[in-house]
């Protein structure tokens, strides 16, 4: 392995689009696993890598392979590896740290510059024919499930949110005798992207009363995937918030994937007492600074008033994928045609440059098929 070369879809600064690069394998040492990459999804994040700088290079490159996303089969093992075997199925979580913590919490690492994303900044990404990978960073999957296992990666922040926010929400008991109807919280989801998908299908699976916000036409191809599910779908550009507001829609579970930050704070407005937001995307743009000042006295004495709590939740560790593959299989028994209208396109890897022509908003989660 040590002079083998594999092809790889890489993306380098001041140029306009993907390439094909030959990259070598390094050799495996006895503590890691050879996986062949099988299958790659890409999401609107992997659109950002198109405006790459040096700076989200990892050290001693001149270039990014992409892709954050993936699934793939063990070829060969070190002598020390014992919980994989050729054959296995696995997924690559997506965080990297510094490999100092001692337990081994990847995506609470507090060294943001000695932590790196595959395939986002500062490490390679898994769109390449083979991969070098220690076994921390590889969770193992059921056969049965690999056609979905690309949905494994965007369903672990869905599960690294709701832990936070269980873990969070503990501090006050829901069962309040002047308030019955509330003792299943009102959640609400925004955003059609494949984490806010698979977040209201993780919610679903605990039996909250669910709401979904998103900017889609009832009968759009994301909006339509939650068509027979117990839920209220609601059109935010033909509904307004404030609307919503004043006719008493407030929750105690806010899920926001948008990443949107003039909807993230028409949205806050309608949290409950005592209610927990996780927000799950990184805002790309600054609010309008009218938009602000507007919103944020009155944010921070609802926080203030209502004992409510906003926390961040971004990229997910090892429990959180051993916890997504768990309730994958449930939701595949729930949800299966619904989850085959997420993977929207599947794409050779010979035709990659026909996965960045795709209309962002038709393909949900488009996979690259390795052969």
């Amino acid at each position: 392995m040590k002079s083998r070369r594999v092809r790889s879809i890489v993306k380098v600064p001041g140029t306009s689009s993907p390439e094909i690069r030959d990259i070598p394998v390094p050799q495996l040492e006895e503590d890691e696993v050879l996986v062949r990459i099988t299958q790659v999804g890409f999401t609107r994040r992997d659109r950002l890598v198109m405006q790459l700088d040096e700076r989200s290079l990892p050290e001693v490159s001149d270039f990014l392979v992409m892709g954050h996303i993936a699934a793939g089969r063990v070829a060969e093992t070190g002598s020390m590896v014992k919980d994989f075997e050729p054959g296995d199925l696995v997924v690559p979580t997506v965080r990297r740290d510094c490999e100092h913590c001692i337990d081994a919490r990847s995506d609470m690492c507090v060294h943001l510059d000695l932590s790196t994303n595959c395939g986002i900044n500062g490490s390679h990404g898994f769109a390449r024919e083979f991969m070098v990978e220690k076994p921390r960073y590889l969770v193992k999957v059921p056969p049965e499930l690999e056609e979905f296992a690309t949905l494994i990666t965007p369903l672990s922040v869905a599960e690294k949110a709701h832990m936070e926010l269980i873990e969070t929400r503990q501090r006050y008991n829901f069962f309040c005798y002047h308030d019955e109807d509330k003792v299943i919280p009102n959640t609400l989801i925004t955003g059609l992207g494949p984490v806010g998908i698979l977040t209201t299908m993780l919610t679903s699976l605990y039996g909250y009363r669910l709401t979904v916000f998103g900017r889609r036409e009832a009968d759009d191809k994301r909006s339509g995937i939650f068509e027979h599910m117990d839920l209220e779908y609601i059109n935010t550009t033909r509904i307004s918030t404030e609307g919503l507001e004043e006719r008493g829609h407030r929750f105690r579970q806010i899920f926001e994937t948008t990443g949107d930050p003039g909807y993230i704070m028409k949205i806050l407005p309608l949290m409950d007492a005592n209610a927990v937001s996780v927000l799950m995307a990184i805002p790309e743009t600054e609010p309008e600074e009218h938009q602000t000042n507007l919103q944020t006295a009155r944010l921070l004495r609802n926080l203030v008033e209502k004992n409510q709590i906003i926390l961040g939740s971004l990229k997910s560790g090892r429990d959180a994928f051993e916890s997504a593959v768990i309730h994958l299989e449930e939701i595949v028994n729930t949800y299966e045609e619904q989850l085959k209208q997420i993977i929207t396109h599947r794409i050779p890897f010979d035709d990659f440059e026909e996965l960045f022509k795709l209309d962002s908003r038709e393909a949900i989660l488009p996979v690259l098929v390795f052969d």
